[in-house]
Order: structure tokens, then C-alpha cells, then sequence
């Protein structure tokens, strides 16, 4: 009797704890991939021409790019299209080299919906030192042709506002 009620204990303790490294849903996993293609997309030498028709192909049509920064007291905010975004990223990448390469990424979707919480980090180059990290949030839509970014809005880290624990490489 004594070993069925441990057993029935021990039983019920693995069954509520949580699962590690939890496979993927068809979903999260192609979420995944566009959250890391998009990095991919951005990055790359000084020169470099960078896919934008893949880039487009990503986004939703009247997709949008959201930075808010915050400095001490003072959050300055922008919004950019994405044929904004890409004309300014495009003048940037002429005059130097970027990487941005993702640190966390946390992924949920549900009903046609999802986003991506994804830290990162930017590079001069593939092995320099960071030279900025911050949070991008994805927000996707299921469509027709598969999934596709609404909008991505971004913050860099400063001073006043760091990366929070969760977020760094190694968080539980």
C-alpha cells in the first residue's frame, strides 16, 4: 500500500512538471524561421545587397516597423513603413557593415495569431564585439500563403533600461 501511494505521489509530481525542451508546434517552428531569416536579411557587409524582396515577402501588406528608445526620463518613438525601413537600412548598409544576430527568442501562437519576443545583439562584423543589444517583438498573422510579420517594433538597451535576466543567453 505504502509504495502504490509513493508511486501514485511521484506520478502525479512528473506529470504536472513542466516539460523541457518541448518540441515545437508546426506553427512556432515557422515563426521561428522567418523571425531568423529576418536577421539574416538585415546583416551583412559593408556593400552588401540585402534580399528586400525576401524581406517583403515576409510582411503583410501595409506592414509596419515600430522603434521606441529610451534615454534617462526621455522615450523617443518612430514608425516607419516598410519601404521606409528598407530605404533607410539600405543607405545604412552602404556606408557599414551590420549584423544582428538573436540572443532569445520566445515564440506563441494561437488561433491565426502569434509574436516573437526575440533579444538580440548588433555587430560592426560576424566576430566583433556587440555593440548594441535590445528587443524585437514580432507580431504575425496567419494568412492564405502561411505566416506573415504585421509589425515589428523594437527598443534598444541603454543605460536607464537593460536587457532583463530572462531575456540574456542561458535564461531559464
Amino acid at each position: 500500500m505504502r509504495c502504490s501511494i509513493l508511486s501514485a505521489l511521484l506520478l502525479c509530481a512528473c506529470a504536472s512538471a513542466p516539460i523541457v525542451n518541448a518540441p515545437q508546434s508546426p506553427d512556432e517552428a515557422a515563426i521561428r524561421h522567418i523571425v531568423n531569416d529576418v536577421y539574416t536579411i538585415v546583416s551583412g557587409d559593408k556593400g552588401q545587397a540585402r534580399d528586400w524582396d525576401r524581406l517583403r515577402k515576409h510582411f503583410v501588406d501595409g506592414g509596419a516597423m515600430h522603434v521606441s528608445m529610451q534615454r534617462g526620463e526621455r522615450v523617443a518613438a518612430a514608425k516607419f513603413d516598410l519601404e521606409q525601413f528598407i530605404a533607410m537600412a539600405s543607405q545604412n548598409s552602404q556606408q557599414e557593415a551590420f549584423y544582428e544576430s538573436p540572443l532569445v527568442t520566445r515564440i506563441e501562437a494561437f488561433a491565426g495569431v502569434g509574436y516573437a519576443w526575440s533579444s538580440y545583439q548588433s555587430q560592426k562584423s560576424k566576430d566583433a564585439e556587440p555593440f548594441a543589444r535590445g528587443v524585437n517583438c514580432f507580431t504575425l498573422v496567419k494568412t492564405k500563403d502561411g505566416w506573415r510579420i504585421a509589425t515589428i517594433a523594437w527598443s534598444e538597451e541603454s543605460e536607464s533600461a537593460k536587457l532583463p535576466p530572462s531575456m540574456l543567453p542561458g535564461a531559464k
